[in-house]
């Protein structure tokens, strides 16, 4: 009868140092993002492993200490009943194989298991574990100061939580990983879109505003019927109207207003006064990040801004089309101009007006050209080279060919970009 109460005293203490085990790892192992699904809908028991993630040190350690106490016990009452009951011999080939057995059954299979069911392992295991890690919570916080105590003596010092950086590409290799080997053109249409949200944050509205080289403005000294005719024939809904010089924008001037107000006076454009209906304009500075940009035109309710430096020179406008064609691509319409830039040539080169800005490029052609000193191709090739170059000049920069082939005074008008052998190799 002994030697069936200690084989099942050991088998017991196995199990429970298995259990302890495979819950470590389905704890570390769960997704934390879809634990925050899960508790999004109401599961009470995602939201006690979320808390276990939350204080992780607290949980390892209270995990490893219960493992460490079941497995002493076992050597101790392994020890008791071979002194009453076995011969050295005996002994020793029992504890050959609870050795075996602590391996395969306290480590690897329980680990095994919680890798692949790692969800529900750590839903059933969490409330049984939150209750022990508060239970333990006093112990745990001396050992863990001792710890922390350790490895200040070495020059360690513990720090929080990952940093806003490390989380954020960790959110980038995630989307990598998802569409890891995803070829269809849905999978690599979302995987673009979800890495465009994050680059919000990251761009400013000067990379990506319309210049005011190109944009179209009307003077609102003109005749009422010389502005109905730039309103009838402008693509947009507003149009910034500039008195003086063209820099001077004093309103924004809507062609809903516009026309409405015309109605309203009976189609009699002569009655019509500009200055009552054109809007304030509302002027950014170009340093103003997307995201924020994004928030300020839902809290104003506003699709348009215009763009200044910092001594208040106008540089631009910025529309919330243009921000969300940074997330979802390009959007046209049956008023739009479909004119991209880029003319592939045969030879697997692109002709690439000087103008084009280089995130497009990227984006359309899955290049690498950097991003963060110039917003414009021509602007680029500038700031790289410190001078402005001349036609017929041939560079090779981040693994690009670039010829110039159009210079209009101080401008770049057109280059030829080929990608060199080591950058298509990269893209493939």
């Amino acid at each position: 009868m002994g030697y069936i109460f200690f084989a099942l005293g050991i088998l017991l203490l196995i199990a429970i140092a298995g259990f302890i085990s495979g819950s470590e790892t389905a704890i570390t192992g769960s997704s934390r993002a879809y634990l925050y699904h899960l508790a999004k809908k109401g599961d009470a028991r995602a939201k006690k492993v979320i808390a276990l993630q939350k204080n992780m040190t607290t949980t390892i350690g209270t995990i490893l200490l219960i493992n460490q106490i079941v497995v002493y016990l076992i050597p101790i009452v392994s020890t008791l009943f071979a002194v009453h009951y076995l011969t050295p011999t005996a002994t020793a080939l029992m504890q050959i194989v609870i050795a075996i057995l602590l391996v395969i059954y306290a480590e690897i299979f329980p680990k095994m298991l919680a890798i692949q069911f790692s969800f529900r392992y750590a839903l059933f295991i969490g409330p049984f574990l939150k209750v022990v890690v508060a239970f333990l919570q006093p112990v745990i916080s001396l050992l863990e100061t001792c710890a922390k105590l350790s490895l200040r003596f070495i020059g360690i010092t513990m720090t929080d939580a990952n940093s806003g950086i490390q989380l954020d590409e960790e959110l980038r290799g995630a989307i990598e990983m998802h569409s890891a080997g995803a070829n269809d053109e849905e999978t690599v249409q979302k995987k673009s879109m979800l890495k465009s949200i994050l680059d919000l944050e990251n761009v400013t509205v000067s990379h990506i505003m319309v210049h005011r080289k190109n944009l179209r403005t009307v003077d609102i000294s003109l005749s009422v019927d010389r502005i109905a005719s730039e309103l009838m024939h402008c693509p947009f809904s507003r149009i910034p109207a500039w008195k003086d010089n063209p820099e001077n924008i004093v309103g924004i001037l809507k062609a809903k207003t516009f026309f409405r107000e015309l109605r309203v006076n009976c189609n009699k454009i002569e009655k019509i006064k500009i200055n009552n209906i054109v809007t304030p304009p509302w002027f950014i500075p170009e340093t103003t990040h997307l995201i924020d940009q994004l928030q300020n035109f839902r809290k104003k309710r506003e699709h348009f801004a215009l763009v200044v430096d910092e001594y208040g020179g106008l540089q631009g406008c910025i529309t919330l089309e243009d921000i969300l064609e940074e997330i979802v691509g390009e959007i046209t319409d049956e008023e739009d101009a479909i004119v991209t830039g880029t003319h592939p040539q045969s030879d697997g080169s692109i002709i690439v007006d000087g103008s084009t800005p280089v995130r497009d490029l990227n984006r359309e052609f899955n290049w690498n050209i950097p991003e963060e000193d110039a917003a414009t191709i021509a602007g680029y090739i500038m700031h790289e080279l410190r001078k402005i170059p001349d036609t017929g000049q041939v560079y090779i920069l981040s693994n690009f060919k670039i010829e110039i082939l159009r210079r209009q005074r101080n401008q770049i008008g057109s280059v030829k970009i080929t990608p060199l052998l080591t950058q298509m190799v990269d893209d493939g």
